[in-house]
C-alpha cells in the first residue's frame, strides 16, 4: 500500500490527537472539543469503511473509553504519553475497520484470497474493543471514585458500555463467519440483542459486587476485563459451533486464574 492510501487513517489521528490535547489543556474550549472528537470518529469510521454505520459504535466506544480514562490523569508526562498513545491507537482502529469492512466485500469478488486480511481485521477489531472495555471501566470507576457519584450510575455506564461492545463483536462475528463460510447457526447468530443484554446484565451485577470493595478504578478495569475476555472467547465459539468442554473449562480457569492475580497483586485501598 503507498504512503498516500494512509493519510486516510493518519489525518483524522493527527486531529483526534490535537482535540485531545484541546479537551485537557483548554478549559474554554473543552466542550468544542469533546464534541470535535466525537464528530471526527464518527466522520473517519463512516469515510475508512465507505458509508457504513456499523463501524461507528467501535470508533464512539473508543473515542468515550479514551476520554474518561484522561479525566483520571493528572497534569503529568504520563498524561501526555497517554494522549500519543491514545492517538495512535485509533490510527490502529481505522486500519482494523478499513481491513475488515473493505475485504469483506473484496473477498466476494476474489474468491476469498485475501482471508488473512479480513482476519487480522476482525482482530484488531476485538483488540480495540477490549482496550476500550479496561479504558472505559477504569475511568468510569475513577470518576465515580473521584466525585463520589451514586453506584447505580457506574453500574448503568458500564453495563451499556459492555452492551454496545457485545453488540458491535457479535456482529462483526456473524460477518465473517458468513463470508468465510465458517460453521453458522442462523438462529443463534441474530440474535445479537439478546447476548448484548445478557453480557451488560452480568456486567451490571459484577460491578454492584465490586463496589463494596476498597479496591482502585484500575484494579476494576482490569476485573472488568478479564470476565469480558474469558466469556466473549465463550460466546464466539459458541456461536460458531465451535464450542467444547476444553473450550469452556480454559476460558473459566483463565478468568479465575486473573481474577486470583489482580487480587493477589493489588492494594487493598481506595487511592
Amino acid at each position: 500500500m503507498k504512503i498516500s492510501s494512509y493519510l486516510k487513517f493518519i489525518v483524522p489521528s493527527l486531529v483526534f490527537f490535537i482535540m485531545m490535547k484541546f479537551f485537557f489543556e483548554s478549559v474554554g474550549l473543552s466542550y468544542l472539543s469533546l464534541i470535535a472528537l466525537f464528530l471526527i470518529s464518527a466522520l473517519s469510521a463512516f469515510w475508512v469503511t465507505k458509508h457504513r454505520f456499523l463501524p461507528i459504535i467501535l470508533t464512539m466506544l473508543f473515542t468515550t473509553s479514551s476520554v474518561l480514562f484522561l479525566l483520571t490523569l493528572g497534569k503529568n508526562n504520563f498524561q501526555q504519553l497517554y494522549i500519543i498513545f491514545s492517538s495512535l491507537l485509533f490510527t490502529i482502529t481505522l486500519i482494523g475497520l478499513n481491513r475488515f469492512f473493505m475485504q469483506q466485500e473484496n473477498l466476494k469478488q476474489k474468491e476469498k484470497m485475501e482471508a488473512k486480511i479480513l482476519d487480522s481485521g476482525f482482530n484488531l477489531n476485538q483488540t480495540i474493543v477490549l482496550t476500550s472495555i479496561f479504558l472505559l471501566s477504569s475511568g468510569m470507576y475513577g470518576l465515580y471514585l473521584d466525585f463520589d457519584l451514586p453506584v447505580w450510575s457506574i453500574m448503568f455506564a458500564i453495563s451499556i458500555s459492555i452492551f454496545f461492545s457485545t453488540l458491535y463483536l457479535t456482529r462483526i462475528n456473524f460477518l465473517k463467519s458468513k463470508t468465510l463460510e465458517l460453521h453458522l447457526d442462523s438462529f443463534k447468530n441474530k440474535t445479537f440483542t439478546f447476548y448484548s443484554f445478557l453480557f451488560g446484565f452480568i456486567a451490571l451485577e459484577l460491578v454492584w459486587i465490586i463496589s463494596f470493595l476498597p479496591v482502585n478504578h484500575l484494579t476494576v478495569g482490569a476485573i472488568i476485563l478479564s470476565f469480558y475476555y474469558s466469556f466473549w472467547n465463550i460466546l464466539r465459539n459458541y456461536l460458531r459451533n465451535e464450542l467444547s468442554r476444553k473450550t469452556v473449562f480454559s476460558n473459566l480457569i483463565f478468568f479465575m486464574s486473573a481474577i486470583s492475580f489482580i487480587f493477589i497483586t493489588s492494594k487493598w485501598d481506595i487511592v
